[in-house]
């Protein structure tokens, strides 16, 4: 892969783990039960921290980092407040939105180890890959939890 191709997947990946974290900081505020809140907060976190970590290396190859998630991820959280609001700060409502953001971090992680990158790149995108999937069952955990 070339370092432009590169740069652009990493740059695909800063906006969607910046989406990630800030709609996982949105549900955070939204949830009621402090074990989640705490979860959604800590996945937050590390999304955030990936994003860095992306945005280092772009640099690195001399590319121009990403900075700000998507228009479309603001329409989304805004969305979200909404119907959380509407029907009554539901937490399976919003660990449904939740799911959505987690589903393309994952999926787009995933093609991402896939790719043909330098070693320290790809070692850097498997442990964000696997950080991401552990801290999803996590949530998955807390939702089967939640409903009993």
């Amino acid at each position: 892969m070339s370092t432009v191709d590169t740069i652009s997947m990493l740059n695909r990946l800063i906006v969607t783990e910046k989406n990630g974290e800030a709609c996982l900081r949105a549900a955070a505020e939204e949830a009621h039960h402090e074990s989640l809140r705490s979860a959604l907060i800590e996945y937050s976190r590390f999304l955030g921290e990936s994003a860095h970590e992306l945005q280092d290396v772009v640099r690195g190859l001399g590319g121009h980092p990403r900075e700000i998630g998507s228009f479309g991820n603001t329409l989304h959280r805004t969305w979200m407040h909404l119907k959380v609001t509407a029907l009554g700060r539901d937490e399976r409502v919003i660990l449904d939105e939740v799911e959505r953001d987690e589903n393309e971090a994952e999926t787009l992680l995933a093609d991402a180890v896939e790719w043909d990158t330098t070693p320290s790149v790809h070692a850097l995108l498997e442990r964000q890959y696997e950080g991401a999937r552990r801290r999803h069952q996590a949530i998955l955990g807390l939702r089967a939890q939640l409903a009993s």
